[in-house]
């Protein structure tokens, strides 16, 4: 039981330590920025993403919120994440690189290798919000059966009472 307790934690603070990333380096590009909001459009989409993810995680990395059964959360905000990463990417042009090729990311430095990093990140949290996803799942999926299971052995119906 306190191993499920402990994955949950581990990506819970890795989900929110990969979205303040982000929101770091995407808010920072925003920031400097003299563009307009609708030329930002991607940006602002993936600072509110990186947002709403740390508020969640935030949210549920306390041990008592029971951070399994929220399984349909973590895969919405994992296409949240996939948009984010898909916006991202597309905007990457050929001056930077290829898109996979990581050997420049570095939250500082150059424009481009901080642009890859916040499309890394996005990346890997999408990736973490899934498994996350998937492992609330399973989770739910076991209790459901050992309690249905349970409650047939156990329960008696009302008119087979014993007087």
């Amino acid at each position: 039981m306190a191993l499920d307790r402990l994955v949950s934690m581990i990506l819970r603070a890795a989900e929110l330590a990969f979205a303040a990333i982000v929101a770091g380096v995407t808010g920072d590009y925003i920031h400097k920025s003299d563009a307009s909001a609708w030329d930002l459009g991607r940006y602002i989409y993936t600072v509110v993403v990186a947002g709403i993810a740390i508020f969640l995680a935030l949210i549920w990395l306390f041990p008592f919120s029971g951070s399994f059964i929220h399984w349909p959360v973590d895969i919405f905000v994992s296409i949240l994440w996939w948009a984010a990463f898909g916006l991202l990417a597309n905007l990457l042009g050929s001056t930077c690189g290829a898109l996979f090729a990581w050997d420049n990311v570095a939250l500082r430095g150059d424009q481009c290798g901080k642009f890859k990093a916040a499309i890394a990140f996005s990346f890997l949290s999408a990736i973490l919000w899934l498994v996350s996803a998937l492992i609330g799942i399973f989770w739910v999926r076991k209790h459901e059966h050992s309690t249905a299971r349970a409650d047939v052995h156990h329960r008696r119906r009302w008119y087979r009472r014993r007087v």
